[in-house]
């Protein structure tokens, strides 16, 4: 095997978060709902329905997408993702039609992410074993930095010429980006070590060193355990996202255009939690940092309700923001600390599932909250209470043992 530069791991990483930069655009959805509502008459929960379709078929798709990885290559299967994505993006700048949104930014677009998403992390991990907390936090990071390059974008593209034709923009920039990122994406060869670096030492019978498929992971109680840990973590961040501008609104009676500040806070809070995590992860161990962070989230939701002032608010909705980021960027680590590389794509895709149910029950939870008291406070309550489970259950979670390792 030939000698890989250090220079040459790193372009696989660009072009990852390149990728995920252009996949992360997706999250502008929230500026789009309002004019498009404007444009066409219609109802809220109408247009809302695009974004739970595509958030629905996100972990849906990167199963296919990570069988599909192997035999394929990363570069190929992000063009996929890159083709629907775009293909979406166009057909909802053409359409005045609310069938066909859903068809163009819900199913086309959701699908696309989806192809896209796993890529840059089960591809960058390989090329570097000795930072796989490090580089899964810097792939799902580009994710978060799209949305926040692109929502003011987007914000004065709609004001100055429509939401249709900002959608087409969007599609431009979404192929020419994928373009650049895919081809820098190469698998590494099948056992690459980088060097001056040693493996750790495998302990025999406690499932490090086997590479579990995902049938066998499936028939594993860890795999049940993480599911619904990474359930409870992504029905307080979807929910959080979801909500941050309303939530801002009457907890500290702030106007609109302070809670739109409160959202660009959230964004990149996000962004940073995703890194942050990823490089504690390699100091501390993933599965401690989502410990610390379950804790943490709890405090805030408990607590949210007596951040009445601007500066309160900012800081407890940021603070929940980092952690629904940090979870983001640890849960890819723990995946591979408990089941191996060589079928990871395809194994956090079964955990990402967690995503799609938390991306329905979540927002969910603090509608009918609202509904029923007139306030977010329920939710808050039951959302909290669900992190203390989610960090109870990571303390006693343990890798699986390969009995025939």
């Amino acid at each position: 095997m030939g000698k890989t530069s250090n220079a040459e791991r790193w372009r696989v990483v660009i072009g990852g978060i390149i990728c995920q930069f252009c996949a992360g655009m997706l999250y502008s959805w929230s500026i789009y709902v309002n004019p498009l509502m404007e444009a066409n008459g219609w109802e809220r929960g109408s247009v809302s329905l695009t974004m739970s379709i595509a958030t629905l078929l996100i972990p849906i798709t990167m199963i296919p997408a990570g069988k599909l990885l192997p035999k394929l290559g990363p570069t190929k299967v992000a063009m996929i993702g890159a083709v629907s994505l775009t293909l979406g993006l166009v057909i909802s700048g053409l359409t005045a039609s609310l069938p066909l949104l859903y068809l163009g930014f819900g199913v086309l677009g959701g699908i696309g992410v989806g192809f896209i998403y796993g890529v840059p992390i089960a591809t960058c991990v390989r090329w570097f074993p000795d930072k796989k907390g490090l580089i899964s936090g810097l792939a799902v990071a580009g994710f978060g930095l799209g949305s926040i390059i692109f929502a003011p974008i987007c914000t004065s593209l709609i004001t100055s010429f429509g939401p249709n034709k900002t959608f087409l923009v969007q599609a431009a920039i979404t192929i020419v980006g994928m373009l650049i990122g895919a081809p820098l994406m190469k698998a590494a060869p099948d056992g690459y070590v980088p060097e001056g670096w040693t493996p750790p030492a495998v302990i025999k019978g406690k499932g490090a060193g086997k590479d579990y498929t995902s049938s066998e992971m499936l028939k594993t109680k860890q795999y049940w355990f993480l599911l619904i840990m990474y359930l409870f973590a992504n029905m307080s961040g979807l929910m959080v996202i979801g909500h941050a501008s309303p939530i801002s609104q009457e907890i500290a009676g702030l106007t609109v255009a302070q809670a739109g500040a409160i959202v660009s806070v959230l964004s990149i809070a996000n962004t940073a939690g995703r890194f942050l995590s990823g490089a504690a992860s390699d100091k501390i161990g993933a599965q401690r940092v989502v410990t610390i962070i379950y804790i943490i989230n709890a405090i805030l939701l408990i607590t949210l309700q007596m951040m009445t002032s601007f500066t309160t608010i900012a800081l407890g909705i940021g603070g929940l923001a980092v952690c629904f980021g940090a979870m983001m960027g640890a849960y890819p680590s723990i995946v591979l600390d408990y089941f191996g590389v060589k079928y990871s794509s395809t194994n956090y895709a079964f955990i990402f599932l967690a995503y799609g149910i938390g991306g329905l029950i979540g927002p969910q939870i603090a509608v009918q909250s609202v509904a029923r008291t007139g306030s977010y406070s329920m939710a808050f309550i039951i959302i909290g209470i669900t992190c203390v489970v989610g960090a109870v259950m990571s303390l006693i979670s343990k890798k699986p043992e390969a009995k025939n390792a």
